[in-house]
């Protein structure tokens, strides 16, 4: 799917699924966003992709890493292990920050399901098989050590520097997240790129609640493997073990299906869901702004 696709479906699902936990109006807008910006994160690994364009060169150079080390587009952050990879990153940055031990061992149980999945669809008898992962055996050996290195590097700042890493950590975050939702509205100027770095200062320094953060990224990763699912190509679930590609593989990405079928359908989930969520919220305040009107007179 194309990169605007991916982040409405990211809103409107978010929005959509909301709406039975009763989510307090600020919750759903800060999952939103951030689901949203999750749901295009996975094609980092990809220097021509929207989130590998948000920064210049910095996020230039991030993707070609993580392409390195995923073995290329639609490998590594495209896989049930992927989504693991990601929960526990998020989840341990907003326990550090939070100092909050529920939240690690959520993102730990989330990563441990994650792998589990991976390990399943791995074993799955081979049909469809895409192309390898790396092009040598032992690159997929540096890439497990850049990620080790990588933990261990993140676990030794946030046991030393406390709260503090978690703040860095968060933000860091937050300002991919954002990045990652805002690029694909394709604003003019350099302030689609400017933006988050504000907007994340000011969340953090009046202390937001961010508690829905880590899993609207979890989530939207998902969705967006589910989006890349239904296009030509698959996804390989179960890599790095296996590299078949699943999904039902419906269309190609950008086509006919896409634009005329699929996109004014999220359109259409995003703006029903969100009037199911502002509807009540305005009657409240007509009532209220009335009874006090009443009350005056």
């Amino acid at each position: 799917m194309m990169g605007r696709t991916h982040a409405l479906s990211g809103a409107a699902l978010f929005t959509a699924g909301a709406i039975p936990l009763d989510l307090p109006p600020d919750q759903i807008l800060v999952g939103a966003v951030a689901c949203a910006g999750a749901a295009v994160l996975p094609d980092i690994d990809h220097h021509g992709s929207h989130i590998a364009r948000c920064f210049g060169p910095i996020t230039r150079a991030f993707a070609w890493f993580v392409g390195k080390v995923a073995g290329g587009h639609r490998n590594g952050t495209h896989s049930a292990l992927g989504v693991g990879l990601v929960a526990a990153l998020v989840f341990f940055s907003c326990a550090v920050y939070t100092q909050d031990e529920a939240t690690l061992w959520t993102g730990l149980a989330i990563t441990g399901v994650m792998l589990l999945f991976g390990l399943f669809f791995g074993l799955l008898p081979s049909k469809g098989k895409g192309r390898a992962a790396y092009r040598k055996p032992w690159h997929g050996f540096l890439a497990i050590m850049a990620c080790a290195l990588a933990a261990a590097g993140v676990g030794t700042a946030a046991y030393q520097f406390g709260q503090n890493a978690g703040l860095v950590l968060v933000g860091a975050v937050v300002v991919l997240i954002l990045a990652a939702a805002i690029r694909p509205l394709n604003i003019d100027g350099i302030w689609d790129d400017l933006a988050p770095i504000p907007i994340t200062i000011a969340l953090l320094w009046f202390e937001v609640d961010l508690t829905v953060l880590p899993y609207a990224i979890v989530v939207g990763v998902v969705i967006h493997i589910f989006g890349d699912m239904i296009t030509r190509g698959g996804c390989p679930l179960g890599w790095p073990w296996s590299q078949t590609m699943f999904g039902p593989k419906w269309f190609r990405t950008g086509d006919r299906t896409e634009k005329r079928l699929v996109f004014p359908a999220l359109v259409l989930i995003l703006a029903v869901s969100a009037g199911v969520h502002a509807g009540p919220y305005l009657i409240d305040r007509s009532d209220q702004l009335r009874q006090s009107v009443d009350s005056g007179t």
